[in-house]
């Protein structure tokens, strides 16, 4: 028995010697096999541990997306704040640049030459006529109790025109008298009525000027007994052309100076206000009575009537005008638009009628 002890404990140390490598490889490829499971989330960590994604612009579209409503809404009025006040900030400096600044030569608005070309010549600019050089040259010569004025060089000869005048100085010489300068004009200028330009208008007629062809002609300086007196238009030209047919026919008589001929004078020159467009006697011929009187002015006539006789100087009864109104009608009325001349026909209907025939 006890051989067969020992034999039994030897056989166990063998087999046990023998299992247990065994044992050992079984047991460690268990752990091998549950490691992964364990690290998985190391492995899924491991890009982290470079940073690299911290760094992608990516990120804050991410964290921007998760504002809180309120913020957006907060964000969104503020800048719908911004830009209104934009707006308002841009209305407010329109709207000083087309006041007082913008007759100074401040303003960078640019008027239209065709427009301008226009105007001229229904104004007629004949003072700055020079038959000679014909061209707006000046040189013509006014003399009064005022002393001595020329007209001036208009054509844009940077020494002895308007050339280095901005087209905003030459609107506000049309509107307030005012020179480049800031010397206020003879009004033998008429600015006193070419002020019923708009603004846009009188920009137009400064471009148009500038685009001239220089033309040399050195006017001599005026002599004044005294120094012209400040002018302020009786109120702010507006900043458009008038689009009310009796406000633009008002506007164009009077910058067109229909009075000079039309209306009987004071001692003064200035036309009476009482007889404002009745008639009056011119040179060794009588200027028309314009109002709408029945039997001595034109109160017979259609507005189709008189807004064809501007354009075409044919009475209603086809006959054809004579004397300084067929001149002013081809030099200047026959270019009139069918709209301002329709204006014109309007406004003349709308004045008070005076009698007056002529003597």
């Amino acid at each position: 028995m006890n051989s067969s002890k020992i034999t039994w404990k030897r056989i166990w140390k063998k087999s046990t010697w023998g299992i247990m490598p065994l044992v050992l490889l079984l047991i460690l490829a268990a752990c091998q096999s549950s490691a992964p499971a364990a690290e998985a989330p190391a492995a899924t960590e491991a890009p982290a541990a470079t940073e690299a994604p911290a760094e992608e612009p990516t990120a804050e579209p991410v964290e921007e997306a998760t504002v809180a409503p309120s913020e957006e809404i907060t964000a969104t009025e503020e800048m719908t704040a911004t830009e209104e006040m934009t707006a308002s900030e841009e209305m407010t400096a329109t709207e000083e640049m087309t006041g007082t600044e913008e007759m100074t030569g401040t303003s960078s608005t640019l008027g239209i030459p065709a427009n301008g070309e226009y105007l001229t010549t229904i104004i007629g600019c004949g003072c700055h006529f020079n038959s000679d050089l014909g061209a707006l040259v000046g040189g013509n010569e006014f003399e009064g109790d005022y002393g001595v004025v020329y007209a001036m060089n208009i054509t844009p000869d940077p020494d002895t025109g308007i050339g280095t005048w901005t087209v905003e100085q030459i609107a506000a010489a049309l509107l307030t008298g005012v020179d480049n300068e800031g010397e206020q004009i003879h009004p033998v200028m008429p600015y006193m009525r070419l002020s019923a330009l708009s603004q846009q208008e009188a920009l137009d007629i400064g471009a148009y000027l500038l685009s001239l062809d220089p033309v040399v002609n050195e006017v001599p300086a005026r002599e004044l007994t005294e120094d012209p007196a400040p002018f302020t238009p009786a109120s702010a030209p507006l900043a458009e052309p008038q689009t009310d047919p009796v406000a633009r026919g008002e506007q164009l008589v009077t910058v067109t100076n229909c009075a000079g001929c039309h209306s009987p004078k004071n001692e003064d020159g200035s036309p009476m206000a009482d007889m404002m467009l009745a008639g009056a006697p011119l040179r060794d011929e009588f200027a028309s009575n314009i109002t709408p009187d029945e039997e001595t002015g034109i109160g017979a006539w259609s507005e189709e009537e008189i807004a064809n006789f501007l354009r075409t100087g044919l009475y209603p009864d086809g006959s054809a005008v004579e004397g300084a109104m067929a001149q002013q009608i081809e030099r200047r009325f026959s270019k009139l638009t069918e709209e301002d001349a329709a204006a014109i026909a309007a406004f003349l209907k709308t004045i008070p009628a005076v009698s007056n025939a002529a003597p």
